[in-house]
């Protein structure tokens, strides 16, 4: 691929959409990631890319970078951080996203960091594989992958920051391979990486990585993946905790704590949108800056438009409560995501009765068990067959909560589904289940979203029900909040 020259980048401006930029950044080839400071003591920082200009220069380039940042947004893969906002402010173009990109598996091979193994490696190459095979699915690609373009995130999981816009913004040389074929090279290489740095050599996960690389090249990415985790033999038991990619991604977040310039006393912290204009673009309200998203993203408020704090069971402001599922266990949600096949059962051993009597005895026997398995058997659950969103229609006002209510449609079996809520301002539930009666045809699934703060905000609530082998079936719903102060 070729990019233009890129010329010397002005100074950073002290905030972006009102919040403060850290002392910590990170030059990439695309621009330059900066943490943007937190509205609240209990959020976590968002990321922001600064996209070089001469990038932008050519016709057609910010056309370009907006499909693909939509086309990637609307996928709401797991394995790449919500998108927040792309927008324009004081001459530069800024992707918002959920997280910043620190720390990176490049940070990880030049510094090191305790106890990674060939279990985090395989975690790694696991979940990108995943995120990669979603985006080829989907006619994306990555473009220009490497090692720091993968990010940890609190949990430990691998995280791709700047999917697709290598391809929009860089030209393509036409004599080179696909941009989906350079995503499984630098998969493959990546493979070859971690094999070398966090595996024995002459160990069986070492030959694994090395496997799944050729394989990469030679079979394609979903082989080298179904290669992967048809391995776990080769991988230590514990792996799927994550304990030292979560270590490190722990300590990424001291790297974010410093702002750029002197913060506002706090009780500035939750100025009024009034008090945040000098911050915006001229001829831009502060609560609608230069999106380039459209009407149903909005630019980050400057004042914190963030859920309530949770406290107890009915006091109907709970962080992300989402409805009456029950959450799966952690090292239940992490073996869904290796998602490696179940043990063969153990065939039951043979024994031999020597006295004809025994004989009958066992075959009532077995005519009981047989009648009880098909009573107690565990069912597959409900077909699903319709998914349905309501949001409040009325304007919600200073502190309001949106109680949005998800209707989905089974043909009236008993047993479990599953189903999650995903959130226009990043924010996702883990994969929830909910038990359906017998001959209840319409289960309401609730999620309670609290805003407050100053200002406008648009909100628009996801509900996606999993289906094994089938795509999810999904709905959405939007409401509206202002609050003059």
């Amino acid at each position: 691929m070729r990019t233009p020259p890129t010329p010397p980048t002005p100074p950073a401006p002290a905030t972006v959409a009102g919040r403060a930029l850290s002392e910590w950044s990170r030059d990439g080839r695309l621009g330059t990631w900066y943490a943007l400071g937190p509205a609240g003591a209990d959020e976590p920082p968002l990321g922001v890319l600064r996209i070089h200009r001469a990038l932008l220069a050519p016709s057609g380039a910010g056309e370009r970078l907006t499909a693909a940042v939509r086309s990637v947004a609307k996928l709401r893969l797991p394995g790449v951080p919500a998108t927040v906002d792309l927008l324009r402010e004081a001459g530069d173009v800024w992707l918002v996203v959920a997280r910043p990109p620190a720390r990176t598996v490049s940070d990880l091979l030049a510094t090191g960091a305790p106890g990674l193994d060939e279990g985090s490696a395989a975690s790694v190459l696991n979940e990108t594989a995943q995120t990669l095979l979603a985006l080829h699915a989907a006619g994306l690609a990555h473009g220009s992958l490497t090692p720091g373009h993968v990010v940890l995130a609190p949990d430990g999981t691998a995280l791709l920051i700047e999917a697709s816009l290598g391809t929009a913004l860089a030209e393509d040389d036409a004599s080179a391979a696909s941009p989906q074929e350079a995503d499984i090279a630098a998969w493959a290489a990546l493979a070859r990486t971690l094999g070398t740095a966090w595996a024995a050599p002459g160990t069986p996960a070492a030959e694994l990585f090395a496997r799944c690389a050729t394989t990469a090249g030679a079979d394609g990415l979903a082989a080298a993946r179904t290669t992967l985790t048809s391995a776990r033999a080769a991988l230590p038991r514990d792996f799927l905790r994550r304990t030292a990619l979560r270590t490190a991604a722990a300590a990424a977040l001291a790297e974010l704590t410093e702002p750029a310039t002197e913060s506002p006393e706090p009780s500035e912290a939750t100025a009024s949108a009034e008090d945040t204009a000098a911050h915006a673009p001229a001829g831009v309200a502060p609560d609608e800056r230069d999106t380039m998203l459209g009407k149903r993203h909005r630019s980050i408020p400057a004042t914190p438009l963030t859920p309530v704090p949770g406290g107890g069971e009915d006091d109907g402001e709970i962080v992300l409560r989402f409805g009456p599922g029950v959450p799966r266990s952690e090292e239940e949600a992490l073996r869904a995501l290796w998602a490696a096949p179940a043990p063969a059962p153990t065939p039951p051993r043979r024994r031999r009765w020597r006295r004809a009597g025994l004989l009958g005895a066992t075959a009532a026997l077995a005519a009981v068990a047989v009648v009880l398995w098909l009573l107690l058997r565990p069912t597959t659950g409900p077909v699903v067959t319709a998914v349905r969103v309501t949001a409040p229609a009325q304007e919600l006002a200073c502190g309001g909560t949106a109680d949005v209510t998800g209707v989905v449609t089974t043909d009236g079996h008993a047993g479990p589904f599953r189903y999650r809520w995903l959130r226009s301002d990043g924010q996702r539930s883990e994969v929830l289940t909910r038990t359906a009666r017998g001959g209840e045809h319409e289960v309401a699934l609730h999620l309670r979203w609290t805003v407050r703060g100053p200002g406008r905000f648009h909100g628009t609530a996801h509900l996606q029900v999993l289906r094994p082998d089938t795509p999810p079936l999904e709905a959405e719903a939007a409401f509206t909040y202002a609050c003059a102060g």
